[in-house]
């Protein structure tokens, strides 16, 4: 495996400023005073001319760097209704912007990350029949559904080797899930046949990632509430594949004082990581669910709504009740605001058929920073606005190939709650180049999340995630 040494800037491609080198300058020179005395006065000319060409290519690179920087367009920028005259002092070129994409996607492309899954029957618990307790339906039905269907690329990949010796990582496809959400689901079975395989024994499972997107797995506050209990200090090595990110999480918590968690303060309790590393998939769901929508800008300006956003009556924790109830006031607007749809609920065809038909979707934070919005709304090809300060941290998903400022639309919490209508209005004001950019990378964060993408890049993608999956500090 090819050694990945930066692992918050694997996907930066090193820009060439566009001078010329000052060693061909200097060589000029020192060839010119070398011969001098040697040469004709024709040739002391030609060489003297060749360094005013130097000189005036030099003068006129610096110009087109600075004119280009000064007027093009922001292809990045997490908050994008700044002043536009104080936004082009740190404006990226839209040409470098796309490089930095292309690069991103011709790795992955590349795919040089190689995996063994193992597949011995008390791992998968192939042909098990579950019988999924009420309380747990919803969890088997999203994120239960999100790990089989992650599973079953993996499996189906060309990266996947059924040589150990050449697999760089090694995935057992426990259904996690599925037994939890069981009756009589029993974890012993699975976590024992694999801690007693040579491979696992021999790098003390490092090197293992197992797929648990599950809400009530690895979590300190459920530790005591399910079977996995254990198995949790026996399996501390392995990296876990989540909704949220632990790991980055505490580290946060514990070394960056600074950070505001706001009302989240409560879930402030240093307790450390259930595993030593974890990669943040998002909270995922069901892809036969809700159609693949692919994203692009003949789409957004075809949809009919101007924002989407259907929340539940119904109270939530952590003081989000306010936020998530705060867009409801446009509904009764005198009709100035854009047609949107914005309420308490559809029935399921409404909802659908609304819902890949807007241009910008809500998605508000709720009993924790993050929700299944998100997934939905790059389903449908519709762009995020983001109202929750802390998700980059606490949930980010695939975070070493993609950028929620790039895809989405972040807006402060504040800003929200002080002024629903102004707050979402600006969303009016964006650019067509700004949109263009922000379609650009939604469509590729479509080929990096969703296995049924047509070209598909989940599967390299989350082996990097896994590969530089951040350690409890």
């Amino acid at each position: 495996m090819n050694q990945i040494q930066n692992k918050r800037n694997v996907d930066r491609q090193d820009e060439s400023n566009g001078s010329p080198k000052s060693g061909n300058f200097e060589h000029v020179q020192s060839t010119s005073a070398s011969t001098v005395k040697s040469k004709s006065l024709q040739k002391q000319k030609k060489s003297w001319f060749i360094i005013k060409v130097l000189i005036a290519l030099f003068a006129w690179a610096i110009l087109f760097i600075s004119t280009s920087s000064k007027y093009t367009t922001r292809a990045d920028t997490s908050l994008p209704f700044v002043d536009e005259y104080s936004a082009q002092e740190d404006q990226i070129p839209r040409l470098e912007e796309e490089t930095m994409l292309s690069a991103t996607v011709a790795g992955l492309e590349k795919g040089n990350i190689y995996f063994y899954m193992y597949d011995h029957p008390n791992i998968t618990m192939a042909g098990n029949v579950w019988n999924t307790r009420p309380r747990y339906r919803h969890f088997r039905t999203l994120e239960g559904a999100n790990d089989e269907q992650m599973l079953e690329a993996l499996a189906e990949s060309p990266l996947r080797t059924f040589n150990m010796s050449k697999a760089d990582l090694f995935i057992p496809p426990i259904p996690m899930a599925n037994i939890l959400c069981s009756s009589g689901g029993n974890f012993n079975l699975p976590m024992q046949t694999l801690s007693e395989q040579e491979t696992f024994k021999k790098h003390k499972g490092n090197k293992h990632v197992l797929i648990s997107t599950t809400f009530s797995l690895y979590r300190q506050n459920y530790r005591s509430f399910t079977g996995m209990k254990p198995w949790y200090d026996r399996m501390y090595n392995m990296t876990v594949v989540q909704s949220w990110d632990p790991v980055s999480y505490h580290n946060a918590l514990l070394h960056h004082k600074t950070l505001e968690w706001g009302d989240y303060q409560s879930n402030g309790v240093v307790d450390p990581s259930l595993s030593r590393r974890s990669v943040s998939v998002g909270l995922g769901a069901n892809n036969k669910d809700l159609k693949l929508c692919l994203a692009s800008v003949d789409k957004f300006h075809n949809s009919s709504n101007f924002v989407f956003y259907q929340s539940k009556t119904g109270p939530s924790v952590n003081n989000s009740t306010i936020y998530r109830h705060a867009p409801m006031t446009i509904v009764q607007d005198n009709g100035s605001f854009p047609k949107s749809s914005i309420g308490w609920g559809l029935e399921p065809e409404a909802w659908h058929s609304e819902y890949t038909s807007s241009k910008f979707c809500l998605n508000i934070r709720g009993d924790s920073s993050h929700s299944h919005a998100l997934w939905r709304s790059i389903r449908v090809g519709c762009i995020p606005v983001i109202v929750s300060n802390q998700l980059p941290v606490y949930a980010p998903m695939f975070k070493s190939t993609l950028n929620m400022s790039d895809y989405a639309v972040m807006l402060d919490e504040k800003d929200l709650l002080n002024d629903p209508r102004k707050a979402l209005l600006k969303l009016d004001n964006m650019t067509e180049d700004e949109i263009r950019v922000k379609i650009k990378h939604l469509a590729f964060a479509q080929r990096v999340i969703f296995t049924d993408h047509p070209r598909s890049l989940f599967v390299p993608a989350f082996l990097k995630e896994a590969v530089l999956a951040p350690e409890v500090l």
